[in-house]
């Protein structure tokens, strides 16, 4: 039955488009895919390497498939096109090693090719200025012996986790919530934190004109130093342990002041001994203290020096940095959800190599989703995030196979698809809630799972046992 399935799709299979997406990046696919070399394959492969990208996309938008139901939903509309064939497409494991094939190198040079189309385009909004924030996740794999041995687990007092991680840090711009640049790590070890992923990204960073939102997580004196010397404008939430003592006579007349922060960087190496020479370095920073009702009090620091900018306006624009979290939320609560008997992990590769792949597939699919959705609103001057994500994901879920079957009607099809995403418009304005940090479930009553703790068979027939009560 297998067999026949390359004479049904013969002349098919490496020109199939992921219909939704083809507009938009299927010219850096094909580019990337012949100067990695991968290009080429054997007549009658239905996997072709460019089919193959596009089902690893596939995955990373229905998490709740597993790999063959996936490529069946991808080719579902050739199928009722052809009216041919009704078994499987490939054969068990044939999807592994495809994606094998292509390694994760790939899918890490379309994602960065992607992202140089749009990042340099993105639109000024506060003052002139570009909006780009740092965060960092984690994200759960399958707890193979691979995963374990590449990312490990975090670990507590109460013992290690139950799934391997990856610490991850994105740099999102804030204008159409798309994914810039990431960098990624183990959950443990050294040189693995959030601060170091985020200096791998700020040092590639290149956008001029921009202004960056940092968590106070990110704090150093390193930072503030970097930032100031390659001239970044930034707002960034400051420890209570750092001391900011207000300049004489900096008082501004919207509350904020000035004040200086001190410390020590490295200048070179001593010739003699190999050490470092370190030098003392003020920075004069601009403070703005603020309390919500019912949080603590919080310190902002920022270069936007000027009394142009008000305080308030840059309390409020701070805010924003939240956006960040949202995106996280919107792909691993909607774009990765899985349904009940599934593992309830972000990635679904129970290899490390598959992972590192799966991450970038993830990424690009949601950078895919929200340029389908600044492009359906570009004709009404809208907001982009005005649009339902979770909506806007469901109606290309519905939409894929239909739009592979009208192969004649597709710059109508792609007209008709932004008009439904337009419309697609969050019903409510997103309420100004807040929330106390506090966990429902503290802790578990039950012992830890150890290697010892497998599942047992067992026979019932032969090991019931009727407890029969003695007469009265």
């Amino acid at each position: 039955m297998i067999k026949s399935v390359a004479k049904v799709f013969s002349g098919i299979e490496n020109k199939f488009e992921f219909a939704p997406f083809e507009t938009i990046i299927s010219p850096i696919i094909q580019d990337v895919l012949q100067e990695k070399q991968k290009d080429k394959f054997r007549k009658g492969t239905l996997l072709t390497p460019r089919l193959s990208v596009w089902l690893c996309f596939a995955l990373a938008l229905r998490r709740n498939l597993n790999c063959q139901k996936t490529l069946d939903w991808l080719l579902a509309g050739l199928r009722w096109k052809s009216l041919k064939f009704n078994g499987k497409f490939v054969k068990d494991g044939t999807i592994s090693r495809a994606r094998t094939r292509m390694g994760f190198e790939l899918f890490h040079t379309i994602f960065h090719r992607f992202t140089m189309t749009f990042k340099d385009t993105v639109s000024a909004d506060f003052h002139g200025m570009k909006t780009f924030m740092f965060d960092g996740t984690s994200l759960t794999t399958p707890d193979t012996e691979s995963n374990r041995e590449e990312f490990g687990k975090h670990t507590s007092g109460r013992g290690r986790g139950a799934f391997p991680q990856i610490r991850a840090v994105a740099l999102m711009g804030l204008i159409g919530r798309r994914i810039v640049d990431v960098a990624y790590a183990p959950c443990r070890g050294k040189k693995t934190g959030e601060k170091t992923l985020m200096f791998k990204i700020l040092r590639k960073f290149s956008i001029r004109n921009s202004l960056l939102l940092f968590d106070a997580g990110f704090y150093s004196f390193n930072l503030v130093d970097y930032m100031h010397k390659n001239g970044f404008k930034y707002i960034l939430k400051i420890a209570k342990s750092v001391k900011l003592k207000q300049l004489p006579g900096s008082l501004m007349a919207d509350g904020s002041y000035m004040s200086k922060i001190m410390g020590k960087i490295v200048v070179g190496k001593n010739p003699k001994n190999g050490r470092n020479i370190w030098e003392k370095v003020e920075i004069v920073v601009r403070v703005i203290h603020f309390q919500i009702p019912g949080f603590p009090p919080v310190r902002l620091i920022t270069n936007l020096s000027g009394p142009a900018i008000t305080a308030k306006e840059i309390v409020i624009h701070y805010h924003k940095r939240w956006d960040i979290e949202i995106a996280f939320d919107e792909i691993k609560t909607h774009q990765c959800a899985t349904l009940k008997g599934h593992a309830p992990t972000i990635f679904r590769s129970k290899r490390s190599d598959l992972v590192k792949q799966e991450l970038y597939c993830i990424l690009i699919m949601y950078n895919l989703i929200r340029t389908l959705i600044i492009k359906a609103i570009q004709t009404e001057d809208a907001d982009p995030l005005s649009i339902s994500f979770l909506e806007t994901l469901d109606l290309i879920v519905q939409a894929v196979p239909l739009m592979s079957m009208m192969t004649g009607k597709t710059e109508e099809v792609h007209v008709f698809l932004l008009k439904m995403i337009a419309n697609l418009k969050i019903d409510r304005p997103r309420r100004p809630r807040r929330n106390p940090r506090v966990t429902k479930i503290k802790m578990s009553n039950f012992k830890r799972k150890r290697r010892k703790d497998k599942s047992e068979t067992f026979n019932l027939e032969q090991d019931l046992e009727i407890l029969y009560q003695k007469a009265a």
